[in-house]
This record gives C-alpha cells, sequence and structure tokens, in this order.
C-alpha cells in the first residue's frame, strides 16, 4: 500500500461514510415529519435530529404511527440500497457511497431494536411501552434485533473488500491496510464529525445515535481482514478510489449545509 497511498481512500470513505449517515438520519426524520402531517398534529416542526409535535389529541396508535414511521424509512432505505449493491457491478466511490446508505439504513432500523429495553421515549422503546410489552419481550427484541444487524453487516463485509483490488484482496497485509484505511480510519473520524454535526440536541438519544451506532462496522470488521472471500468481484480502477472526487465534495458540502440549515427547523403549522 505505500506505493499506492491511501490518503484519498481515508478522505473519500470518511466523506461517504458522512454523507450517509447525515441523509439517513435526516430522512428518518423526515419520516416522522411526514407521519405527523398524516395524522393532523399540530406544532409540527423538523429539525437535523429531532422532529417537534404535539401529542395532546392524539390516539395511541397515531403516536405509534408517527414513532414507527423513522425506523421503517430507514429498513426501506437498507433494503433498497442492498438491492442496489447486489445488483452493481462496478466497485467505484459510488459503490461505497451507495454501500454506507444501506449500512447506515439497516442500523437506523435495527440499532433503535438495540436500545429499546433502554430509552422508553426513544422509537422503538415507546411503541414496545405503549403496547404493553413486559420487559423480558423487550430485551428479546433487543437481542433478536442486534443478532440479524450482526448478520447483515457481516455479509456487507464482502462489499467492502470488493473495493480493493485482486491484489490487495489476495494479500492479507496489503488487505489490512487497506481495511483500515477504508473503513476503520473513516468510522472513527466520522464518528466526531457526526456527532458534531448533531449538535444542539434537545434529547441525548440524538447523541447516541452517532457516537454509538457507527461502532457497528466494527463488530465485523475481522470479517473484512481475515475471511476469504472469491474474486469474481473487485476493483478494476482501483485507483479511481484512491483520487479526489469533486461530485462526491460537492454532495458533502451541500449535506452539511442542509443539516446547518435544519437547525433552525421547517415548520408544518
Amino acid at each position: 500500500m505505500k506505493s499506492i497511498g491511501t490518503k484519498y481512500i481515508i478522505l473519500n470513505s470518511t466523506i461517504a461514510f458522512i454523507i450517509a449517515c447525515i441523509l439517513v438520519m435526516t430522512l428518518h426524520e423526515f419520516g416522522h415529519f411526514f407521519a405527523s402531517i398524516l395524522v393532523n398534529a399540530k406544532g409540527i416542526s423538523i429539525h437535523h435530529n429531532y422532529v417537534n409535535y404535539i401529542e395532546v389529541g392524539l390516539s395511541q396508535g397515531q403516536k405509534i404511527f408517527i414513532k414507527a414511521a423513522g425506523p421503517i424509512i430507514s429498513l426501506l432505505i437498507g433494503l433498497i440500497f442492498h438491492f442496489i449493491c447486489y445488483k452493481d457491478k462496478a466497485r467505484d466511490i459510488s459503490f461505497l457511497l451507495k454501500l454506507y446508505f444501506c449500512s447506515f439504513g439497516y442500523i437506523g432500523f435495527f440499532g433503535y431494536l438495540l436500545i429499546a429495553p433502554f430509552f422508553a421515549v426513544g422509537d422503538t422503546g415507546y411503541i414496545c411501552k405503549a403496547l404493553g410489552f413486559p420487559i423480558a419481550l423487550t430485551i428479546g427484541i433487543a437481542i433478536i434485533g442486534a443478532l440479524i444487524l450482526f448478520f447483515i453487516m457481516k455479509s456487507l463485509m464482502q462489499y467492502f473488500v470488493e473495493l480493493g483490488s485482486r491484489e490487495i484482496i489476495e494479500n492479507k497485509e496489503t488487505r489490512k491496510k487497506f481495511i483500515s484505511s477504508l473503513i476503520l480510519v473513516p468510522v472513527l473520524i466520522g464518528i466526531i464529525i457526526t456527532t458534531l454535526l448533531n449538535l444542539p440536541t434537545i434529547n441525548i438519544i440524538s447523541l447516541i445515535a452517532p457516537m454509538c451506532s457507527p461502532f457497528t462496522f466494527l463488530w465485523t470488521y475481522s470479517f473484512a481482514l481475515k475471511k476469504k472471500y472469491r474474486t469474481n468481484n473487485y476493483n478494476t480502477q482501483f485507483y479511481k478510489l484512491n483520487t479526489p472526487h469533486i461530485w462526491l465534495y460537492l454532495i458533502f458540502t451541500l449535506t452539511i449545509i442542509a443539516n446547518r440549515l435544519l437547525v433552525h427547523g421547517i415548520y408544518a403549522n
């Protein structure tokens, strides 16, 4: 990897990570936002990491619908981009961006199942409590969610590995350096930046997601380092992964601008 360098691999992967994390989170909140509008809630506003609405006058079913809308949107994002990645044969920077969208979509659903026993005011925690689930059942749902997320992320590691060239995939030492630049360093940098982009916050849960959920990538990180994968699909133009991409940086800039504008909120009524 010294002859190739990893500067732009780290930069491009970190930027793709941040774009996907912020946009999936925003779409998650828009799920709550539009659900609130559909049930004719009052005082609706959407911000960079939360949605406000007045619960007075809403039925329990309507409240559950609003709470469920965000995780369902996240799950749909995960499924849609997983299908896109499955069909896509190219292994380039746009594939990496789509792969991050897929990952954060799944994390935005199964991750909320995981924290349900601990945060009754969160989306899934509220739903479990509203439906009268005993704590044992809620914990069971959390465990199942964690297991499903583990196996999904394990399967997605193959796609990350395939972003390397055939030589990188087949050589353990070069693969280790590549995967560190592609996943480990971007995750650690991305956690810091996305957490800062979630400020200011009115609820600690809004910070738990960007601070903790990205560590899901590290649950199955060892598979990307060591597992033997077939090289039917690999990056035939690896050098492009390690070069600047203006379109990616433009999307990143627009994402940051949209995130900061949403701090002030959009008001539906």
